[in-house]
């Protein structure tokens, strides 16, 4: 592949991540800074019969580190951080390629999401955060 191919996918992830950016709210609705998150983890959401899943792969991630709030409009808000190896304070690296620091990612969730009765479980690095449905 060209150095042009790089380019614009570098062109892309840099404008998918500004536009991830833009959506970012805090509690009081204020936008949050751009570098204030530095991580964006891959997440699915998928809905069953009795309810709305929300997964992230976030390995290296302790539940302790982990937010998950839900505002006004049925937002679902997932905070996070992976803190740096026990290496991270070595002078000089060969290679380094896994993401550490700060995430968050929100979401809208459906009418029918029964937001009091959130599950949060994290098993061998994946979040898995269970919006059971109301009987609507």
């Amino acid at each position: 592949m060209g150095k042009k191919f790089w380019d614009d996918t570098d062109r892309l992830v840099f404008l998918r991540e500004r536009a991830n950016n833009l959506f970012h709210h805090d509690a009081q609705g204020n936008l949050d800074s751009l570098r204030a998150y530095t991580w964006v983890p891959p997440f699915d959401i998928f809905e069953m019969e009795g309810g709305i899943i929300v997964q992230a792969d976030i390995p290296g991630v302790r539940l302790e580190d982990i937010s998950v709030t839900v505002e006004e409009n049925n937002i679902i808000s997932i905070k996070g951080e992976r803190k740096p190896g026990i290496h991270s304070d070595r002078e000089y690296f060969h290679c380094m390629e896994r993401s550490f620091g700060r995430f968050m990612r929100s979401f809208k969730l459906p009418c029918s999401a029964n937001t009091g009765a959130i599950e949060i479980l994290l098993n061998d690095g994946v979040l898995s955060v269970t919006i059971p449905k109301t009987g609507i």
